[in-house]
């Protein structure tokens, strides 16, 4: 399996008060420079933290672009579309297919280039956030 692909990396502060580790999806924090873990599933993400980050308002680096390693919250089929899974910063392949009751937005994070079989799985994504609408029948 072929490596990740660096294109861009930022360093921001973590402000989840257990830190994080890496290959977990983050979102904005509370300020201008920080990032955190999701609080919910299918947020916007900030990028994908590259090492483990154990305390609270230390750097982190974070891919923002580029091809990442990131955590599986089950399984996954390469090619598809992720999203942000839980609070964990796992993710999840995207259900684009199933026409909803009411239109559905997705906060896409990127594309599987890899499959993964069961939670906590790391695998690579090809990161390039796009909100996806399914809409209504």
């Amino acid at each position: 399996m072929a490596g990740a692909t660096y294109v861009l990396d930022k360093t921001y502060k973590i402000v989840s008060a257990a830190g994080v580790t890496e290959y977990t999806a983050l979102v904005a924090g509370p300020a201008d420079g920080q990032v955190q873990l999701p609080t919910a599933a299918n947020q916007l993400v900030m990028g994908i933290a590259q090492e483990n980050q154990p305390n609270q308002n230390e750097n982190v680096v974070v891919r923002k672009y580029g091809i990442s390693r990131a955590v599986a919250a089950g399984a996954i089929t390469a090619g598809q579309y992720v999203e942000v899974a839980n609070t964990l910063g796992q993710l999840q392949q995207s259900n684009l297919t199933s026409v909803p009751a009411t239109a559905t937005l997705h906060n896409i994070v990127g594309i599987a280039e890899s499959s993964t079989t069961q939670a906590g799985e790391v695998f690579f994504v090809f990161l390039s956030p796009a909100p996806t609408v399914v809409p209504v029948s």
